[in-house]
């Protein structure tokens, strides 16, 4: 019995020496649990704004390329006009080729004369028009 008194200081410091090791170890476990559980909160938040974000921009690139093809569109429309018109121009240009106007005026100035005169107030009149249609357009 002398013998287990004498061991017993050792037994109780070995204890302690394990409960506090017990201790130690367990709260770095503690830590480290908490930090990755922080660590999932965190990134399952991110996750749900990235499923947000990828959202909208998909929202945004579908508009984007909706657009495009409004645009695409009118382009093709103004490039059929313009050929349109192009194609009209050259044939009133090829008139103009053809006949000598200026002879013609020169000999027949009563005969030239009214038809220029009449042809260049329809130019005008549309020229207005087509300016109050920009300015109508432009108010509203």
């Amino acid at each position: 019995m002398l013998g287990m008194l004498k061991m017993l200081p050792l037994i109780i410091a070995l204890s302690v020496a394990g409960y506090m090791y017990h201790n130690t170890v367990v709260s770095q476990k503690d830590a480290v649990i908490a930090r990755l559980e922080t660590n999932a909160v965190i990134l399952k938040e991110n996750a749900i704004r990235l499923e947000t974000a990828f959202e909208s921009e998909k929202t945004a690139r579908e508009k984007s390329e909706d657009n495009l093809k409004v645009q695409l569109q009118a382009v093709g429309d103004l490039l059929e006009k313009n050929a349109f018109m192009q194609a009209e121009m050259d044939s009133y240009l090829s008139i103009f080729k053809r006949h000598n106007m200026t002879g013609l005026a020169r000999a027949k100035p009563g005969l030239i004369e009214p038809r220029i005169n009449n042809g260049t107030k329809k130019v005008f009149r549309q020229i207005e028009q087509d300016s109050e249609e920009v300015a109508n357009a432009d108010s509203n």
